[in-house]
């Protein structure tokens, strides 16, 4: 599968998400449950992007593909909210939840969940004695591949 969104741009989506689940009530007026429910959305949305362990995360609590799978669960519930809440007839509503659940699910499936691994999870000085690390540890084998065969039985005798 294709996996082109990265942490970051996801990072953006996420939050402009949320903010648009705050602002759609107002700008569409939603029923009252409709209404409440998409504040409450909004609300744990971006709790939750905070939550993540990527780029654009505050206190980076919630490992990414945790995360990815959240929103999986959040989006197929934001599908069958209006039926399952009763603000069906709403259509504006209705077909924002909608909307909104087939474009996150579209987002989780775009979306590489292993990319935040070495990048995100070490600053520069660690991640420079990290590498310094891996280096020593394959020099042995290095050097035993430039050791002749006479040299070979040499330092395997001693």
């Amino acid at each position: 599968m294709l996996r082109v969104l990265n942490p970051r741009i996801h990072g953006v989506l996420d939050y402009a998400l949320a903010v648009l689940f705050l602002l759609m009530p107002v700008l569409f007026n939603f029923t009252q449950t409709a209404a409440t429910l998409s504040y409450i959305i909004g609300v744990l949305y971006l709790g939750a992007s905070l939550l993540t362990k990527y780029p654009l995360g505050a206190l980076k609590l919630i490992p990414f593909p945790v995360h990815g799978v959240l929103e999986t669960i959040m989006a197929a519930g934001w599908i069958v909210f209006p039926w399952l809440f009763g603000f069906a007839a709403d259509a504006a509503a209705r077909n924002w939840f909608v909307i909104a659940g087939i474009g996150l699910l579209a987002v989780v499936v775009l979306t590489d969940y292993r990319s935040t691994g070495a990048r995100t999870a070490f600053s520069g000085q660690e991640r420079r004695h990290r590498n310094i690390d891996r280096r020593q540890r394959y020099m042995a084998v290095d050097r035993e591949r430039r050791m002749g065969l006479a040299d070979r039985r040499r330092y395997a005798a001693a």
